[in-house]
Parts: structure tokens; C-alpha cells; sequence
């Protein structure tokens, strides 16, 4: 049987509680899990996960308030993803992403929440950074189309936040942006062929053309320079630097699947699998087998220090105790490529103490490395440019490697 998914009244004048959010999420799990095969196999969210994700607010967790959205705190968001993957990785990934739509079209202000979440609280957002190959100035706006990949979960959005180039009447490009466009006019292409992350549906979203309004273009220098996040007030999720905020997020659904995959990897060897070619019949009786649980069990948990740490600095940013510097903005994104590394470091290590039948096809924690290879390689916490910034901060080099800090 599945899991009951009781729905939040998030619609209401009383928004549920982080406990609530919570309790909600950890009743996912088991749903999650029971569809992860399904949902791996079809290349997106089982209609069953889809559904209940959106029930519970979960593909659109920072969606304004004022429109019926849940408008999660920052600390509380990474739980939820945290928890969503202990039952399936992409569900919890896919979630994860298309929160952090909703979050960027509600930078843009009261008219276009409105037009997104008015009529559909639940509305979800997919969007994704890579530009358009061609985009024309318009009367009010501009006229765009092209090719976008990958974009998570576009299967289950309503709206898509896709990178343009910004011109002016002359064609001169003036900035790039994210223009805010409805699902009905583009197409899928079934793009995402990967070895892991491979039921986020991360595909190609075509429009042959569109026309976007200005007052749905997000301006990326406006963005990066911090200039949307000043115009709400102190405490407001949308004050945060919006960089930090997104990339800390990614880190829950990571801890998550390498917890479930300690868990899984502790009962197994507690069921008896046994050590075959040496003096132990039973394998967690082995000094090597228990070592490497146990080094995999302290790389999970350095990979939560560090996260913590960077949820909680951004945390206190959008509360206004600190201002992020780009120092600490750095700092951060070195703090979230560390945690990263501990945790393909802990799959490595369970897998060899899980030995090589972990690798089975029906075997839950060779999902999680697949998935965990791939989504930890994400630009906005790949160990390799973390560091790369982190390094040029300190040694105040003035160019950046990356303007998403």
C-alpha cells in the first residue's frame, strides 16, 4: 500500500509550520520509494510522485505567500528536500529545482505572481540559465525562440524561466536575462539520456517563437547584483542573495540519498550478507568492512557541518544579523563543493563495504551513486570550481571564475 499524503491547507490564511512541512515530507518517503523505479524508468516523476509533490506544495515551495504559496524559510526547505530523498533522489532533486523557479518568478514582482499563482497556487516554474539562440525587441517586449537543456521537471510545469539575450531595437544585445514564458508554447523534447538523476526529466523545451513582456524578463546583472533582492524587506525569503539561497538548497536532497544509503547499506550487513573468500561468515564482522562504514558515516556527517553552516549563513543574511560579502559568498560556495566530495567520498565507501553485489539493477544504493555522480557535479556546487573560486577570493584575485556567486 502507498503512503497516505495528507494535504497541507496551504491555501488558507494559516500556513502550515516547519514541523508541518516536515511531517508532510516524511510521509513522502515511502510514496517515493515505491515509485522510484517507475519514475527512473519513464525518465520523469511517476504521475503518482508528481502528484503528490504538488499536493504538498513541494514543487513550489517558495511561492509567495500572499497568493497561497507556502514561502519556506530556507532552513526548513533543505529538511524537506533532505527527507524526499530517503525515498527517491530525482523526486527530491526535481523538487528541489522547481522550487527554485518559483522563487525566481516571484523576484519579479506582484503583477507576474499574480499571472503565475492567482488562479493556481500550486502553478510550478521550470527554468534554466542557458541562452536562446535568438531573441528580437518588440513593442513592450521581446520576441524569443530557441533551445533550452536541460530543464528539470518541464514535464510538470506550467510556466518556464528560460536565459535570453536582452537587445535593444538595434539587435545589441544590452544584458542577458530569464524571460518568464506559459508552457503552452513550447514543446518537449525527450533530450535526458544520462547514468544518473535520469527521473528528473531534464529535457530540451523548444519554442519556435514567443512573444515575452518586459515585465516578465529577469534581468541577470539586476539579479546577480542583488538589486531584486533589495526591494523586499529584511526576513522576506526573496532579501536573500539569490545565488547562495539556490545553491544551498542543493545540498538536502544529497545528505538525503547518501543517509538512505548508509541505512540500507547498515542493514544489509546486519542481515548477515556474508564476506565469501575470508575467515568472516558474517561481513560486518570484518575490521575493513566496519572501517570503511564507519569512515563513510564520518564523511556524511562533516558533508552536514559544512552545509549547515552555509544554510545557516544564509539564513542570517536574509534575516539581516550579517551582509554577504563576496567573501562569504566564497566561502559558501567552497563550503557546499566540500560537502559534495564527503559525500561521493561516503558512497565509495559503503559501496565497497556493500561489496559488488551492490551494483545489482534492484539494489537501491547503486541508484544513489549514479545519482549522486551526477547531481554533485552541478555547476553551482562542482567541487573543482568551488575551489577555484574560493582560492581566488582569498588570494583577491579581482575576476571571478563565475558571476553566480
Amino acid at each position: 500500500m502507498g503512503a497516505t499524503v495528507r494535504p497541507l491547507n496551504k491555501w488558507s490564511q494559516s500556513r502550515p509550520s516547519a514541523g508541518e512541512l516536515l511531517q508532510s515530507a516524511r510521509g513522502l518517503v515511502e510514496l517515493l520509494a515505491e515509485e522510484s523505479i517507475e519514475t527512473e524508468a519513464q525518465g520523469r516523476l511517476s504521475d503518482r510522485s508528481a502528484e503528490a509533490l504538488r499536493e504538498a506544495g513541494f514543487l513550489s515551495l517558495f511561492a509567495p505567500a500572499e497568493f497561497g504559496g507556502l514561502e519556506a524559510d530556507i532552513t526548513t526547505a533543505s529538511e524537506v528536500f533532505r527527507h524526499l530523498a530517503h525515498g527517491c533522489g530525482s523526486s527530491a532533486w526535481t523538487a528541489m529545482l522547481l522550487s527554485g523557479g518559483s522563487y525566481l518568478a516571484a523576484l519579479l514582482g506582484t503583477r507576474v505572481r499574480k499571472e503565475v499563482w492567482g488562479n493556481d497556487p500550486r502553478a510550478v516554474v521550470c527554468g534554466g540559465f542557458g541562452m536562446a539562440q535568438k531573441a528580437v525587441r518588440v513593442a513592450g517586449g521581446l520576441q524569443i525562440s530557441g533551445r533550452w537543456q536541460p530543464l528539470t521537471g518541464s514535464d510538470h510545469a506550467q510556466w518556464a524561466l528560460l536565459g535570453v539575450p536582452v537587445v535593444d531595437a538595434d539587435g545589441v544585445v544590452v544584458d542577458r536575462g530569464m524571460a518568464l514564458v506559459p508552457m503552452t508554447v513550447a514543446t518537449i523534447e525527450r533530450t535526458w539520456r544520462v547514468a544518473g538523476m535520469q527521473g528528473t526529466g531534464s529535457n530540451s523545451v523548444v519554442i519556435d517563437t514567443a512573444i515575452v513582456p518586459d515585465h516578465r524578463i529577469l534581468s541577470l546583472s539586476k539579479l546577480l547584483a542583488g538589486d531584486y533582492s533589495t526591494r523586499f524587506s529584511s526576513g522576506s525569503i526573496y532579501s536573500a542573495p539569490p545565488i547562495p539561497f539556490s545553491s544551498v538548497t542543493m545540498l538536502g536532497p544529497l545528505i538525503g540519498m547518501a543517509e538512505a544509503a548508509l541505512e540500507t547499506t547498515l542493514a544489509r550487513l546486519k542481515a548477515g550478507k556474508p564476506l565469501n573468500g575470508t575467515i568472516y561468515a558474517k561481513a560486518e564482522d570484518s575490521p575493513v568492512i566496519q572501517l570503511s562504514v564507519s569512515d563513510a558515516g564520518a564523511s556524511l556527517e562533516s558533508a552536514k557541518l559544512h552545509t549547515e553552516r552555509a544554510v545557516g549563513d544564509v539564513a542570517r543574511n536574509i534575516t539581516g544579523e550579517s551582509i554577504m560579502q563576496l567573501g562569504d559568498r566564497a566561502r559558501i560556495r567552497m563550503d557546499l563543493g566540500i560537502a559534495a566530495e564527503y559525500i561521493r567520498s561516503a558512497i565509495s565507501l559503503l559501496l565497497d563495504a556493500g561489496g559488488s553485489s551492490s551494483f545489482a539493477i534492484d539494489e537501491p544504493v547503486q541508484q544513489i551513486w549514479r545519482n549522486i555522480e551526477v547531481a554533485s557535479r552541478h555547476q553551482l556546487i562542482s567541487y573543482a570550481l568551488s575551489r577555484d573560486v574560493y582560492a581566488r577570493s582569498l588570494f583577491g584575485v579581482p575576476n571571478q571564475a563565475t558571476a553566480f556567486l
